[in-house]
């Protein structure tokens, strides 16, 4: 087949061109002045509402892998894959909305999570968690443009790289207008379309297929245990055929690995804790996150469902191609298998609403997570370490400078591990290697008074360090090493922590933070004597 894909190349640019388009003009009409200085620029005037700060957060966890990864979970573990995907993505929520009221009440004025551990703890564990959300930010970053890159392809057979570049330069064009509050305006308008787009894929899916189609197909393949995966051993085949059981053992391993990684990627990345520093106050933020949390589950588990068991059900096989109409879609790989089954089943009208969805999500949420980098690095890393009296005029510059540097840095890493053949479930399964060590000395740090600094500081770094070097002994294996890397991360962080803590307390007063952050001091809040 000549062309291989529904659409034509140029569609794929043509439609985030426009979505870039009207999200530079409503931000430069409406919020231009809030980006005058770097206080408003970073922290988005903290005096936003419940309804924005909800909408943000919603629109902030519908990323690429919220569509294309709980598809994959369904088509790769059945019909438990895409619980499993909701339940482990929204428990970091309900956490969140504990942790950061707790923050926003103590330390106000601060910026960023690592400043209030700047305050709270001491100068190596601030570096050490600026990095840390750097990573994690940075991380997210990648996932986003690789997952909505991929949809990209298989819907227009457009270039890989050239999509990526379109959509970072998307990312930062209304972030440069008024930084954080330019990203929470533009997510509460795109979460009234996600919801509207989701909500006619999932349901159209299930009208044209059938429920009790789905169930005999799954039966099916339970049955005639056909190769739907080629690349895959038998081992990581068997979960395909287990399609209709809760206890789904490979799927159970994902929920470890999704939990664990997902409770990094929230409680440790500014891109959320933005959201708790733009609110008007601590009663928004509990509010706002735990709301988020009921609103946003529905959503993977319906399109999971319908995208990812529904294309298990049709037998689907990785590596054809498929005719609809006059058009042909190739299915090139299982992490592709949501954008395949959309056109498959819904045409052209699904294929337009599913981009729409998709392309805003990775729209408002890469964003956000760039601008979450750069407000890290100059707010933590050049204000809090490298030039401590830089102006409100050089923190906006650089702030501006910097979005346009991490973007560059992006396309590259995203150019480049697509060369290498890293796939998008892959990154998604590693996140938590990566960065969740730092989970329990966060909390640790915000809720309670007596945490060790040094304790916290050596849980990070020595639980990271066992994760990824028994992940690496494993030769990468992303079926039950990545399972337990995940697990002995937070394991270890925590066994190394929370004794160390009882044995050698070290008190503190949280009331010595509200007078906290760069622009107002540079002096720990007080610590009572042992």
């Amino acid at each position: 087949m000549e062309h291989t894909a529904p659409l034509p190349q140029w569609t794929m640019f043509a439609i985030l061109a426009a979505q870039g388009f009207i999200y530079i003009f409503a931000v430069w009409l409406i919020g231009r002045t809030r980006g005058a200085t770097a206080e408003a620029y970073l922290t988005g005037g903290r005096d936003i509402g419940h309804g924005m700060i909800n909408a943000s957060i919603i629109a902030t966890w519908i990323w690429a892998a919220t569509l294309m990864i709980s598809a994959w979970t369904g088509y790769v573990y059945g019909f438990i894959g895409p619980w499993w995907y909701a339940l482990g993505a929204v428990i970091p929520l309900p956490i969140m909305a504990y942790l950061g009221r707790q923050i926003k009440k103590i330390a106000p004025n601060v910026r960023s999570y690592p400043e209030f551990i700047r305050f709270r703890l001491d100068k190596k564990n601030h570096l050490l968690h600026s990095l840390i959300a750097i990573i994690v930010s940075f991380w997210v970053v990648l996932m986003i443009v690789t997952g909505g890159a991929v949809m990209g392809v298989a819907f227009t057979g457009a270039p890989f790289w050239g999509i990526a570049i379109t959509m970072v330069i998307i990312f930062i064009s209304y972030s440069s207008i008024a930084g954080l509050w330019a990203n929470i305006f533009a997510d509460t308008i795109m979460t009234l379309i996600m919801y509207v787009c989701l909500i006619f894929i999932a349901i159209g899916v299930f009208v044209v297929i059938g429920p009790s189609a789905i169930y005999d197909g799954v039966v099916d393949v339970i049955q005639q245990k056909p190769v739907l995966q080629p690349a895959l051993s038998e081992a990581e085949r068997a979960s395909q055929y287990d399609g209709l059981n809760w206890l789904n053992v490979a799927g159970l391993g994902f929920l470890v690995v999704n939990t664990i990684g997902n409770l990094g990627a929230v409680l440790c990345n500014q891109t959320y804790w933005g959201r708790v520093i733009a609110s008007d106050n601590p009663k928004t933020v509990f509010k706002s996150f735990m709301a988020a949390a009921f609103c946003w589950w529905p959503i993977p588990l319906a399109t999971g469902t319908a995208l990812g068991v529904g294309a298990l059900a049709l037998g689907l096989t990785v590596g054809e191609t498929y005719a609809v109409g006059d058009a042909f879609i190739l299915f090139s790989e299982a992490e592709a298998v949501a954008p395949t089954m959309v056109f498959m089943t819904l045409g052209y009208v699904g294929l337009a609403t599913f981009v729409i969805a998709v392309g805003g999500a990775t729209v408002s949420t890469g964003a956000g997570e760039i601008l979450a980098v750069v407000t890290v690095a100059v707010n933590d890393i050049v204000k809090g370490h490298l030039k401590k009296d830089a102006t409100d005029r050089q923190m906006l510059l650089m702030s501006r400078m910097g979005l346009f540097v991490v973007a560059a840095l992006v396309v590259a890493v995203v150019i480049y591990w697509r060369a290498i053949g890293f796939g998008f479930a892959g990154m998604y399964q590693a996140m938590g290697i990566a960065f969740s060590s730092a989970v329990v000395p966060l909390i640790m740090a915000a809720f309670w008074t007596k945490t060790n600094r040094d304790s916290v500081f050596w849980a990070t770094i020595v639980g990271s360090v066992c994760g990824v070097a028994y992940w690496v002994h494993t030769d990468m294996d992303l079926l039950w090493g990545v399972v337990a890397s995940n697990i002995i991360v937070i394991a270890v962080s925590a066994l190394i922590a929370i004794p160390w803590t009882l044995i050698r307390p070290q008190p503190f007063d949280y009331g010595g933070m509200l007078d906290s952050g760069f622009q107002m001091n540079d002096q720990p809040a007080p610590v009572t004597a042992e």
